[in-house]
């Protein structure tokens, strides 16, 4: 009898430790689980909405959709006859367009100058808080003739605003740098929503054309996309000027 008893008892802990043995390991796996998907919803949301007519890197738009990126737009710099023509989608709270901002922009301003045409359309993604604010207070910039300076110091500040919970207090501080004329005109620019409805229907155009994500470019129409180094542009750049 007792020897019975005691390999029940040995048979209760042997299961028992065999139960928390499973508990552990399906413990592991659920969060495992749960840790990719994580990760999963992470890129997800790095990602921009699905394009209606995707294009491919490299790939040239036709004459109508170039004519529709080259017209409009939030700002404009260069001469409207100038042998190439980049077309930039891009939004402020993207690392990668502080990155290409910083580094690859104005290396094509500087060996380029005036052979260069820029225009700048917002494409703000949604998983980016702030993102279509800046638009906006860069456009009421625009108003009193300072979009490309309120665009620069917002890129410029891009790693201090951008995690933050408001950036009300940042883009005052960016209004008071640039001595802005009308800082009351700005102030109702930015409050009523001015340009939210344009700032969407630019995003609806980078949709349009195959924009899927942040920086995307179109160097006389043909695609280039991300934070590049210079001389990717400089490639297509040179090839366009030697037609």
């Amino acid at each position: 009898m007792a020897e019975e008893k005691k390999e029940r008892s040995l048979t209760t802990i042997i299961i028992f430790v065999l139960a928390l043995i499973v508990a552990f390991l399906i413990g592991m796996f659920v969060m495992r689980f749960l840790g990719q998907g994580g990760e999963g919803k992470k890129e997800i949301a790095q990602a921009s909405p699905a394009p209606q007519a995707a294009q491919e890197q490299g790939e040239v738009l036709g004459e109508e959709q170039i004519k529709k990126i080259e017209s409009g737009g939030a700002a404009v710099k260069g001469e409207e006859n100038a042998p190439v023509t980049i077309v930039e989608f891009s939004e402020y709270q993207c690392p990668y367009c502080g990155k290409y901002v910083m580094e690859s922009y104005p290396q094509i301003l500087e060996e380029y100058g005036d052979q260069i045409r820029y225009i700048f359309h917002d494409f703000p993604l949604q998983f980016h808080a702030h993102a279509q604010k800046m638009a906006e207070a860069a456009r009421c910039a625009g108003d009193q003739g300072q979009y490309w300076q309120m665009h620069n110091l917002i890129f410029e500040n891009q790693e201090e605003w951008s995690g933050k919970e408001s950036v009300d207090a940042d883009i005052d501080n960016f209004v008071s740098q640039l001595n802005l004329l009308n800082k009351a005109e700005f102030d109702t620019c930015l409050d009523s929503g001015k340009y939210t409805q344009v700032i969407e229907t630019d995003r609806d155009l980078g949709l349009e054309v195959g924009v899927q994500g942040t920086p995307t470019f179109f160097i006389n129409g043909q695609m280039l996309v991300g934070a590049v180094p210079f001389s990717n542009f400089k490639t297509i750049i040179e090839a366009e000027l030697a037609k």
